[in-house]
């Protein structure tokens, strides 16, 4: 009789699940190996020969014009042609060309793959004189110093006084000392511009508390501290077009709930620009019973020739005269 051998399936199972999962670890191991081969072929690719530049865009934006060609530009940006964008520093471009050009407020360099460079410059456009040590610098729209001048000369262009800047070196965003200046002078030259006020002249801050407007030479707006300014300027902007004559020459002084007064030159300096000694001049009240005595009590006309002196009279007359707000919106205070 033959002997039986007796077989233990559950071993035989066991090798197979282990020379299985042994074959496919190694098929993982091998995947991955390939995966980083690749991905360290397509690195080293991606800084030698692929994503290489072959074409440069320079692009004007903003609302001025720029006094650099597309040439220049490019030539100071250092951009040959051939760079890697993948190990190009954009940010070192951008601050090598505001470090060289003089009259640019901003650029941007940005990398459009596989192979396009854009360049994106915004030209300085002057917005003011800004009084400083020795003259007055150029300051363009975005506070960059872009100039120097003994006087100024563009009419177009608003003087500032009483800044007190840091520093008046160029290719530098300029600052007061007074960082609450930085923030009252931005706020007055937005709104300005924003509510297309022409002839503005001058803004004097070296009183952060007491602002004063030049207004065509003729009138100055004492518009107080950087507050509402919106509304204020709206308002004396207002009574300057719509209320006083062409020829006026004065202040325009804002008080809180009175709003704004004005005061002729010479009663301002008669006073010593003290406004709380004026008391406004108001119409007096009809009269409900005749005078005893005088022509005018019995209703007989004015003489001419007084009724003439009456009229030169007025015209050396300086009124303070309270203006009521002129479709504006209601204020604090009011």
């Amino acid at each position: 009789m033959q002997d039986v051998k007796k077989v233990n399936i559950e071993n035989k199972n066991n090798i197979k699940f282990k020379r299985d999962r042994r074959r496919k670890n190694n098929m993982t191991g091998y995947y991955i190996l390939v995966i980083i081969l690749s991905l360290m072929i397509a690195g080293v690719l991606s800084v030698t020969f692929a994503f290489n530049v072959h074409s440069i865009n320079i692009n004007i934006l903003g609302s001025g014009t720029t006094e650099y060609s597309k040439e220049e530009l490019l030539q100071h940006s250092g951009i040959t042609g051939g760079e890697n964008l993948v190990r190009m520093k954009t940010e070192k471009i951008r601050e090598k060309m505001l470090e060289e050009l003089l009259c640019i407020d901003d650029v941007t360099i940005k990398k459009d793959y596989p192979n396009t460079v854009e360049i994106n410059v915004v030209p300085s456009v002057p917005a003011a004189y800004v009084e400083c040590k020795g003259g007055y610098m150029i300051v363009s729209e975005n506070w960059r110093i872009i100039g120097q001048v003994v006087e100024p000369a563009d009419e177009k262009l608003i003087v500032v006084k009483g800044f007190d800047p840091v520093s008046n070196a160029e290719k530098t965003v300029m600052q007061s000392k007074d960082t609450d200046k930085d923030e009252a002078l931005k706020t007055i030259l937005d709104e300005i511009k924003s509510q297309k006020i022409e002839n503005m002249v001058e803004i004097d801050i070296s009183d952060k508390y007491d602002i004063v407007l030049n207004y065509d030479n003729r009138i100055k707006i004492k518009i107080e501290k950087p507050v509402d300014v919106e509304y204020k300027l709206q308002y004396a902007y207002k009574i300057i077009t719509e209320e006083l004559r062409e020829n006026k020459s004065g202040y325009l002084i804002y008080r809180n709930s009175l709003g704004y007064s004005y005061v002729s030159d010479d009663e301002y300096r008669r006073v010593n620009g003290s406004i709380n000694s004026m008391v406004p001049k108001r119409p007096g009240l009809p009269e409900t019973e005749a005078a005893d005595d005088g022509p005018a009590a019995a209703g007989a006309p004015p003489d001419a020739d007084t009724e003439e002196n009456e009229d030169e009279d007025d015209e050396d007359e300086v009124i303070i005269t309270d203006v009521p707000p002129v479709n504006a919106e209601p204020q604090a205070g009011w």
